[in-house]
């Protein structure tokens, strides 16, 4: 039986310190715009992007969207979280998804020892890095 693999969402994701300002959001209601500010993210990344995702958001009587802080939070590191590869995958730039690995070689450049082969979906050349030799 195949497994299903697990989809990675690129839209949407937060750098470093977007990363770290999301623990500074409490647990009130927050507007598109506030969250944005909070964040540092655009207002319009709210409704283009988390929303059609499935954030958790209330609407008032006035169809106004409130984000609640710590839900948000707690959605966008489950949304986003860190996906391992297995040993016989690396990540295609091009195809933006995880690709098996056909034919690698194995190269070591400066104690580093990795694995260089060819995307089967593009072509790319693409490299994932195997381990580390101590001089």
């Amino acid at each position: 039986m195949k497994e299903k693999q697990e989809e990675i969402i690129l839209k949407g994701r937060l750098n470093g310190s977007q990363r770290n300002r999301l623990a500074k959001l409490m647990n009130m209601m927050y507007s598109p715009s506030e969250l944005a500010d909070e964040v540092g993210f655009e207002r319009r990344q709210v409704y283009r992007v988390y929303i059609p995702l499935g954030c958790p958001h209330d609407r008032d009587k006035h169809n106004r969207i409130w984000i609640n802080g710590i839900d948000f939070r707690n959605w966008v590191m489950d949304l986003y979280r860190k996906k391992e590869l297995s040993i016989k995958e690396a990540f295609c730039l091009t195809c933006k998804k995880p690709v098996k690995i056909y034919n690698p070689v194995e190269k070591m450049k400066n104690g580093l020892v990795f694995l260089v082969c060819a995307c089967p979906l593009c072509g790319r050349k693409k490299s994932k890095i195997v381990s580390r030799v101590k001089k």
